[in-house]
């Protein structure tokens, strides 16, 4: 065996440039085995079984577990509606207070740009009760509702807060 590798290796050009007969490979692969499939038709039994009692497991374990969860995120969502109740009414004292310091410093100095700062309250106090009769009843109950809220208050008294020092500077002034 081994002189006939030596001899292919000696002559290896001679070998690679000899052309096969045409048709070689049609009639090497009729010689070979026909591959059956053997496959089945149907799966076999203990993958039906495993999947059965796959599909029995999630059928039993599904109810319970929803029940569970909707008790949960029952309690859940009225801890988060208690907090936001008491965020928008911690709010609206906060913006109650700044409006009546407006109100005292209009009443000690009734001059014109006071007035028109003491105008303009008028329209965050009614973007408020948009807020809070449209919108705050359409946020969920959950964290994310608490943000957008306390966003939309927080924008309010700090726009009430600029307008207080504002008024404060115009009063000073006169």
């Amino acid at each position: 065996m081994d002189k006939l590798k030596n001899f292919i290796d000696n002559n290896r050009e001679a070998f690679e440039n000899e052309l096969l007969p045409e048709g070689h490979f049609e009639r090497f692969k009729q010689k070979l085995p026909v591959k059956k499939n053997h496959r089945p038709l149907f799966i076999n039994i203990g993958t039906v079984a495993v999947a059965a009692s796959i599909i029995l497991l999630l059928f039993f374990r599904l109810p319970l577990n929803t029940v569970t969860d909707e008790q949960d995120t029952t309690a859940y969502t009225c801890e988060t509606k208690q907090e936001i109740e008491e965020l928008r009414l911690y709010y609206n004292m906060q913006i109650n207070e700044v409006i009546a310091q407006m109100e005292t410093l209009y009443k000690n100095d009734r001059n014109p740009g006071a007035e028109e700062l003491l105008k303009e309250t008028k329209k965050v106090l009614t973007d408020n009760y948009m807020f809070e009769e449209n919108i705050l009843p359409t946020l969920p109950c959950s964290n994310n509702g608490l943000y957008a809220m306390t966003q939309h208050y927080n924008n309010s008294l700090e726009s009430l807060s600029f307008m207080l020092e504002l008024m404060e500077h115009v009063t000073d002034h006169n």
